[in-house]
């Protein structure tokens, strides 16, 4: 037996694996502090380089219907959990390359806040999630397992944050394609 053919065909089975602890992990609704429940709309695969499984992402919403208006003011919920383990620099690495490239100019003025924000990515470890929860009254929160790192109180920066994953140079195309439900 080919070694490469070995090795394929376990990443394939780990991959598997990881898919189905995943629907084990993302509940099937979470509710807010406000009492508003948010149905998980989607789930999708995580990966960097477009290649290397990291982990997996869910959506949230009050309902599921609104996913095709993803920068609507209505509150949302972003899942990541991770089984590989990743340093801080690299979320904030991407985020300011995606910000930049999605919002232009809206970047350079916004960027002092958004650095701010950033700045609060912690190193992450296998089975490690982070939650950005939006609200229209509240602004965007980053939460590592369940605790508060920083908040964004700006409504406009807060949903324009949601570039790095949902605007039209996404950090993973498959990623939004498969959150937001776009089928080609």
């Amino acid at each position: 037996m080919d070694k490469k053919w070995l090795a394929r065909l376990l990443i394939t089975l780990l991959t598997g694996l990881s898919v189905v602890q995943a629907d084990e992990l993302f509940p099937e609704y979470i509710d807010t502090v406000n009492n508003t429940r948010l149905l998980r709309c989607s789930q999708a695969e995580l990966k960097a380089f477009r290649l290397i499984h990291v982990g997996n992402a869910a959506l949230y919403l009050d309902d599921c219907k609104k996913v095709s208006h993803i920068f609507s003011a209505g509150p949302k919920h972003l899942r990541f959990l991770y089984e590989k383990a990743i340093p801080a620099k690299a979320f904030k690495d991407a985020s300011e390359e995606y910000l930049k490239i999605n919002l232009g100019q809206q970047y350079a003025d916004w960027q002092a806040e958004f650095d701010a924000f950033n700045s609060h990515y912690q190193d992450i470890k296998e089975g490690d999630y982070y939650d950005l929860v939006y609200d229209p009254k509240t602004g965007l929160k980053l939460q590592l397992n369940s605790k508060l790192l920083a908040t964004l109180d700006d409504p406009a920066q807060s949903l324009a944050y949601l570039n790095i994953w949902f605007g039209k140079e996404p950090f993973s195309n498959d990623l939004k394609d498969t959150l937001l439900n776009i089928v080609d």
